[in-house]
């Protein structure tokens, strides 16, 4: 009898251990298919993941399958839409689809969606693949048309087989962010409102070709919040070249993902045409004051493009141990520490240096700017420079190291 039970109890851990290696087996598929990694603020506003703000985030999409820490790395191939295929982007529970009134008909009316004006697809921050047709690296030539509700369905109008989309940044890197924004900055430019505080907004994102067929698809979440303090963002802008259609701008312009050889000091602030001539660019953060409580969901000025920077920002490299420093802002009476930097090595042992501060946060029209000059160390690998605002956000810049050319 007793041996009976311990062979029943046997088969019962077996069958347990099984239903655990299937239900992992199971997980591991769901989150290889999903090609989104994340739902985020876009990184030119404070107020994009906001309760009952303008929506304004950005979806980063799993490119080559790997997570959101790595998905925006240039080398790694985004996505494609098909030629006479589709995408669509559902912005589902959680999202309120914005009306207004024709100035026309005097008809009340969804706010339309417009390409590059309310929806845009980049392969990394301001790295837009824009709308337009014609023989530059940026022109995608793609079209959107909207269901009224919450379905914005994006149509490359050219291409061939499995790249719809045209031109180097769409057929090298591919499509890493989908960019949903209000635009003109008004309440009559804005389509989607976020939720209450709390409630959590969908998004899903499919990818059909030419027959209908479904060949990509993913969904994400994100959690609306009262209010998320001060913000920081990688940004490259100012540095990069504009308008995005020119023939000047090239593939990639971006400061993350910068790849230099080992010890390699990144001290460039300035802007430089092309923008190579400017490598090695020193990482580089776009600082949001935070939106008053009071005025959020009334959509005043405060939450809609240009947003103040928070001004006469620098840091002190901590001397004892040069990976970290304190990030601080100045006044008229006092010197407050307001979060700190850190810059982290592929090793323990080889973590970098932060450079000493080149001075004062740039004004910019929309934010401030903040330059972290840093020296990476003599291990291969990858290096993040994190800037973290105490009660607000962070953001994080990869540096790759190869001793390769």
């Amino acid at each position: 009898m007793q041996s009976t039970i311990k062979r029943l109890n046997l088969i019962a851990v077996l069958l347990v251990g099984l239903s655990l290696v299937l239900q992992s087996v199971s997980m591991a598929d769901d989150k290889h298919k999903n090609i989104v990694a994340g739902i985020i603020s876009a990184p030119v506003v404070m107020n994009g993941t906001v309760a009952n703000e303008p929506t304004e985030f950005n979806v980063i999409l799993s490119a080559s399958g790997v997570g959101l820490d790595r998905a925006l790395d240039p080398q790694r191939f985004g996505f494609q839409i098909p030629a006479g295929g589709r995408m669509e982007v559902k912005l589902g529970k959680g999202f309120t689809r914005n009306t207004r009134i024709n100035p026309d008909t005097r008809l009340e009316e969804p706010v339309p969606i417009n390409p590059n004006a309310n929806i845009i697809l980049t392969i990394g921050p301001q790295n837009p693949i824009i709308f337009a047709a014609g023989d530059t690296v940026a022109r995608g030539n793609w079209s959107v048309s909207d269901d009224g509700k919450n379905t914005i369905t994006l149509t490359p109008n050219g291409g061939s087989g499995d790249n719809g989309l045209e031109n180097a940044r769409a057929n090298e890197v591919g499509v890493k962010v989908i960019h949903v924004r209000p635009n003109p900055r008004t309440p009559d430019g804005m389509p989607f409102i976020n939720g209450n505080p709390g409630e959590i907004g969908r998004v899903v994102v499919r990818i059909f070709d030419s027959e209908g067929k479904r060949v990509a698809s993913g969904k994400g979440k994100v959690r609306f919040r009262k209010a998320v303090g001060r913000q920081v963002h990688i940004t490259n802008e100012g540095l990069r070249t504009t308008p995005g259609g020119s023939p000047a701008v090239e593939t990639v312009e971006l400061i993350d993902y910068q790849r230099v050889a080992p010890n390699t000091t990144l001290t460039n602030k300035d802007k430089m045409t092309p923008f190579s001539a400017g490598f090695p660019y020193a990482p580089r953060f776009l600082l949001f004051e935070a939106l008053d409580p009071d005025v959020r969901g009334q959509f005043t000025e405060a939450s809609f493009i240009p947003q103040p920077g928070i001004e006469n920002v620098t840091y002190e490299v901590d001397r004892k141990r040069p990976w970290k420093a304190k990030l601080q802002q100045i006044t008229a009476n006092d010197v407050e520490t307001i979060g700190y930097i850190t810059i982290r090595g592929p090793e323990y042992d080889s973590p970098g240096m932060i450079l000493p501060s080149p001075g004062l946060t740039t004004l910019d029209g929309n934010g401030s700017f903040l330059s972290v000059p840093v020296k990476v160390g003599e291990e291969d690998g990858t290096y993040r420079v994190t800037v973290r605002l105490f009660h607000g956000g962070k953001a994080t810049t990869h540096i790759v190291v190869t001793d390769k050319d």
